[in-house]
């Protein structure tokens, strides 16, 4: 297979260039390094003449040894794609873990190993005849009794110090060149030729160190623990017969806003403290629900345990990386013929979500690039993490104007993430730096502003976004607008009492257009309490007619049967009664009667729930991604 057979003929010159210009750098990166140790040794052994000698001599050993290793990657790499359609990845470990001598009596038989070394080596030694002609000949020659200025020399040996780590780092921007920036086009062909094969093998390593090692469960022990925590056998539940939503299915817009943590929106305090910018309306007139807890910490962490029930942040890149999860989130709208896309406002490559999504059912993966593509004038503002907000929503609202059929647009924004910084073109509202703020943050004076102002940008962005559904005349009555956060305002202590149910929680607004509302049974009660884990239940339900679906314990926060009021994250978890932690230290502290987003300063030891209850919800998740990676075992012996 070659790359010119699966892109288009026209319109990629841009990413063409692009492919080049950044794998140049990633080759460069890769250069330094290797001679990085013949650069220190060789200015070592400068100071003595024959230890210099010897040097020499050893200098041109070692590029014909870096020279052989360049083509074997070469080689292997490209027969690695034209096999897996990828640059090596995680999978090349499997000679070790596989049957080690069939992997090599198929890889003598299927590919040209005799014919490969013998080019690799006949290069490594042209590399080596080339080198020692080239320090035989006048110009290589230098004669050690000339005399350099001391200031010369050293002026000298920084700037090849400075040189050699720059280009070592592969970039002057706050972080170095690494695997997102190998996605240089919606075309993944360019982005698996744009690293070469040493940098693809460091990733594989980290990744393999990653990974989770995945062990089968009996389908005995996973019904037992289903009966335990959801009271049935099976996850599989089903929305109700809607003919309204059969007939009319509408577009559902899922933003998961990065850092939109309710330790930072309890600071909202207009006019003087404006965190919510044009946003505001929205959150007077949604349903907004706000002891609401992220189900993570991280946002990849977040993202997988949303869409996918995975506890295993590295799913994306482990080695269950290629196999189809049943229970991922978007496949109940697939199968009402949905057209199902991420955007995303960073680089697609980033966890090798531009990899693995399209495996658990999106038909599309947006990123940056696209984003570029689409408005050029992103470029220009694009900062650490990627383009800004605004731009990314712009794109969203384009792709939904433009749809042709009901579509899931699941969203994951990057502004909001330190370092922080806000966009030249925003002009920020007022803010103010309370007592409670600088007494909890890391930040103080310019830094703490700068934090308050990007969160009310990404806020305002939304808030745009929101205002132009509504407003447009083809997306007003049928788009559903569910927003969330990845997780809490990191930068923020996670020790103060009163917020121990506070901490980790994040706001879950839905809007839903009023045709669908009428049409659709639901109850609204903003202190109902929940966690990522609802957001699917609740959207199936507005917006899909008997369709089956897949979920650990969510379920639709506007349900007119009531909730159980439990809202689920990896460190504490909350309900009816208050904030617990799911450690063994047994810490419960009530809600507080006057203001119920706060708890009591001091921790109650009576608890009046089932306080393993996290534990057993953990297990459960644990269980059943297993369940779906490795066949069951037939009983609980190992």
């Amino acid at each position: 297979m070659h790359i010119q057979d699966v892109l288009p003929e026209t319109g990629i010159e841009d990413d063409i260039w692009k492919a080049f210009l950044v794998g140049g750098r990633f080759d460069a990166k890769v250069t330094a390094i290797a001679y990085s140790p013949l650069l220190l040794s060789g200015l070592v052994a400068a100071v003595f003449h024959g230890a210099y000698r010897r040097w020499l001599t050893f200098a041109i050993g070692y590029h014909a040894v870096v020279a052989t290793l360049y083509v074997i990657g070469c080689i292997c790499n490209f027969y690695y794609y034209t096999t897996y359609g990828s640059y090596i990845d995680l999978f090349v470990f499997g000679l070790w873990e596989d049957d080690s001598t069939a992997v090599l009596i198929n890889i003598w038989e299927d590919y040209p190993v005799i014919r490969s070394s013998l080019v690799a080596l006949g290069i490594g030694a042209l590399a080596y005849q080339t080198s020692r002609w080239f320090l035989r000949s006048r110009l290589g020659r230098i004669n050690p009794q000339a005399y350099w200025h001391w200031g010369v020399t050293s002026l000298a040996v920084v700037a090849i110090f400075l040189s050699t780590f720059v280009t070592a780092r592969g970039t002057l921007d706050s972080h170095p060149l690494k695997r997102y920036h190998a996605s240089v086009s919606q075309y993944k062909p360019l982005n698996t030729v744009t690293p070469n094969v040493f940098m693809a093998l460091e990733w594989a390593s980290s990744d393999y160190n990653e990974q989770r090692h995945f062990e089968p469960v009996s389908e005995a022990k996973l019904s037992a623990q289903m009966e335990k925590v959801l009271g049935q056998p099976t996850p599989v539940y089903q929305t109700p017969e809607n003919k309204y939503l059969q007939q009319n299915p509408p577009h559902v817009v899922v933003a998961m806003m990065e850092g939109m943590g309710m330790n930072i929106l309890v600071e909202d305090n207009p006019p003087d403290n404006d965190l919510l910018g044009r946003l505001r309306p929205h959150f007077a007139n949604g349903f907004l629900f706000r002891r609401f807890l992220a189900g993570t910490s991280g946002t990849i962490d977040s993202i997988v345990m949303t869409l996918f029930h995975s506890p295993v942040a590295t799913i994306s890149h482990s080695s269950a990386q290629t196999v189809a999860l049943p229970s991922s989130s978007v496949l109940p709208y697939k199968q009402a013929g949905y057209e199902v896309a991420f955007l995303y406002g960073g680089n697609g490559m980033w966890r090798n979500l531009a990899g693995y999504l399209p495996t658990q059912g999106f038909d599309r993966i947006y990123d940056e690039n696209d984003i570029i593509k689409a408005i050029p004038e992103a470029e220009e503002y694009s900062g650490t993490w990627g383009v800004p907000d605004g731009f990314l929503f712009q794109l969203a609202n384009k792709i939904l104007e433009e749809a042709d059929k009901p579509t899931l647009l699941f969203i994951m924004t990057t502004t909001n993430h330190s370092p922080y910084e806000v966009p030249e073109i925003y002009e920020p509202g007022p803010t103010e730096i309370s007592d409670r703020f600088a007494a909890m943050a890391e930040y103080e004076g310019e830094e703490a502003r700068v934090l308050l102002e990007t969160f009310q940008y990404a806020s305002d962005a939304l808030g745009q976004f929101m205002t132009g559904i509504k407003q447009s005349s083809t997306l007003r009555d049928n788009t559903i607008v569910a927003v969330t956060g990845d997780h809490r305002v990191r930068n923020l202590s996670t020790h103060e009492p009163t917020e121990y149910g506070l901490t980790y929680a994040v706001p879950f607004l839905l809007h839903v257009p009023n045709l669908i509302l009428e049409n659709a049974p639901h109850t609204y009660d903003p202190m109902r309490i929940g966690s990522h884990r609802d957001i699917f239940p609740t959207l199936y339900h507005f917006s899909l007619s008997n369709q089956d679906y897949i979920t650990l314990g969510g379920e639709n926060l506007l349900s007119s049967d009531g909730v159980s009021n439990v809202g689920f994250n990896l460190k504490r978890s909350i309900n009816e009664h208050g904030a617990f932690s799911n450690d063994k230290s047994g810490l419960f502290y009530p809600w507080q009667k006057e203001n119920p987003l706060f708890n009591q300063p001091q921790p109650e030891e009576k608890r009046p729930f089932d306080a393993g209850w996290a534990e057993e919800y953990h297990r459960l998740m644990d269980y059943y991604l297993r369940s779906q990676i490795l066949p069951p075992k037939s009983s609980d012996s190992p």
